[in-house]
This record gives structure tokens, sequence and C-alpha cells, in this order.
């Protein structure tokens, strides 16, 4: 992950953590997520009842590829996916990149010519986070929230929000390793969404 100057000095960053390139170096980052874990949670959020109608979103989607501009028609029941949300992780992209990150949102899955494997069904794309760190590329299927807690770790938050409703960073941790790629081993349960 490479980090502007200007983002180097909001974090705190201290030459000792990032590599000659601008890139993070792994022991800084688990520096960071550490200090996370050790910090009390500010989080007032209870959950409470979740018994309200959720409007659905079209039934189909007709996504066009920003690298060749080829149609490609999805459908889904599951409307949670992370694709029918494009835009809206595009911008989220675009904050993690202004916060210094060296990172991109992998759309090539949604296009029917750019996808690497044009056998299966494209209803079954994904979206992918890739980041740089330690002068690798780390490709990691985006799941709903990833992009808001990454950018609260970034942010030095020790809250991500969803809506109005905020939850500890520190919950997170595995999650935010493994995009990272600071953790290679299975996912563990975030305990929230």
């Amino acid at each position: 992950m490479k980090l502007s100057k200007q983002a180097l000095i909001a974090l705190g960053i201290t030459s000792a953590g990032v590599l000659p390139d601008g890139a993070l170096a792994q022991e800084h980052l688990d520096r960071m997520l550490a200090q996370v874990a050790e910090t009390p949670s500010t989080s007032t959020t209870e959950i409470g009842a979740m018994c309200y109608v959720i409007m659905m979103p079209l039934e189909r989607m007709d996504y066009v590829c920003p690298l060749c501009k080829t149609k490609t028609h999805h459908e889904s029941e599951n409307w949670g996916e992370p694709k029918w949300q494009v835009e809206k992780y595009r911008k989220q992209m675009k904050h993690v990149k202004e916060l210094g990150a060296e990172a991109a949102l992998d759309e090539t899955d949604l296009c029917s010519q750019c996808r690497r494997d044009k056998d299966t069904d494209t209803n079954a794309a994904n979206l992918y986070i890739l980041v740089w760190v330690d002068k690798r590329v780390v490709r990691t299927q985006l799941k709903k929230h990833d992009l808001t807690k990454v950018i609260a770790f970034l942010e030095k938050k020790d809250v991500w929000l969803d809506g109005e409703d905020e939850y500890p960073l520190k919950g997170s941790l595995p999650r935010i390793r493994t995009i990272l790629g600071l953790d290679r081993g299975e996912d563990k349960k975030d305990e929230k969404p």
C-alpha cells in the first residue's frame, strides 16, 4: 500500500515504517493493527431490532466496463452483493486512494470480455480489492463493508460506520489483515457484517 507524504504525516508514520518506494512495510501495518486491538472502543451503538423492510433494487444490471466499454447483463436474487453497488465502491476506493493507499477496485469479473474465466456465468461475478503491500499485490474478494473498514483503519478511527450505527473496528481486524495481505489464513468472522 503506497501512501503519499501528506497521508504519512497525517497517520504519524515515520520513515522507519515506510519502504524507499513509499509502500508501507508489513511490520508497520502489524504495529498499527496491534494498536487498534489494544485501544478500548468508544462505540456506544447497541444492536436493536432489525425488522424494517428493505426496498429491493432493480432485478437486473447492465454493466459497462470502464476498460473495454463492453456492456454485460447481470441478474441476481441476492441484491446485497457488492457488484450491485459498483458506483458506491468506486467512490469509497477513491477515498482510500485520497488517504494515500496504493489500491484499486478490480471490476474485470463483471465484464464478459475482460473476465479471466469466460466460461463461468457472468452472474457469478465478484468485485475484488487490489492492495500493494511490501512490493506485492494482494487481491481479495470484496465483501459488503470491507472498504468502510479499511477507510476507518487508515483514518486511525476505532469504530466503523454502517449508516448511523457504529461498530468497534477491533472486531474487524482479522478481515482488515486479510485485505492487507497480512493474514494468509482463513478469514475469521467479524462481529458485525
